[in-house]
């Protein structure tokens, strides 16, 4: 692998499915067929938008549970943490068998409606072929470039380690991706997590 780091960001727009569900059934059904980018969507948006979400809990999927009456479920789909995920299809799985263990056989007043979304990775011109570039690239760059390197292209390429953390293995720098790995993305806003990642780096 090249020791050149080329640093991307990305767009999100989303789009209505057309979809709409008023009972756990119609929920678990819809989520069996709707495209992965909905479950990227809904799972994943709030670590851009943290401070939109009107509650505690992490996925717009929680909030619509708690919102009708159903918090033992919202608390178990709670736990799941996405960004631990590269792989969509797995993370489906597991929500849906989440669902059929804890089904309730009742309509809801408030419909959840199922959104999709369109993303776009862009080059930004941008490279690092040491530390301290690496360091200013994550700088210099916006959080929606972060994410893309840190979660996105994980579950783009179907791999395990982020990107930042490839790079540094790649170039002798094994502690520092392990480092970067343990930090808890989940739980952190994506500025606190820009300050982590490049803590460890200096």
């Amino acid at each position: 692998m090249s020791n050149i780091f080329n640093f991307k960001t990305e767009v999100w727009v989303p789009i209505y499915t057309g979809i709409k569900v008023k009972s756990i059934q119609e929920f678990i059904e819809a989520l069996e067929k709707i495209p992965s980018g909905s479950i990227l969507y809904h799972f994943y948006i709030h670590l851009f938008n943290y401070h939109n979400l009107p509650t505690d809990y992490p996925s717009s999927f929680c909030y619509w549970f708690s919102k009708n009456g159903c918090q033992v479920l919202a608390e178990k789909l709670s736990v799941i943490d996405p960004t631990r995920y590269y792989d969509l299809e797995i993370l489906r799985k597991d929500i849906l068998d989440i669902l059929t263990k804890n089904f309730e056989k009742r309509k809801f007043s408030e419909p959840f409606y199922f959104i999709d979304v369109y993303r776009e990775v862009i080059e930004v011109n941008k490279y690092a072929s040491n530390i301290e570039e690496l360091i200013d690239g994550i700088n210099t760059l916006g959080i929606s470039s972060l994410f893309y390197h840190l979660i996105t292209s994980r579950v783009d390429k179907k791999k395990i380690v982020d990107d930042y953390s490839e790079w540094l293995i790649n170039n002798g720098y094994a502690k520092k991706a392990e480092a970067i790995q343990s930090i808890d993305f989940y739980t952190l806003t994506l500025y606190k997590t820009k300050e982590a990642i490049i803590g460890v780096l200096k």
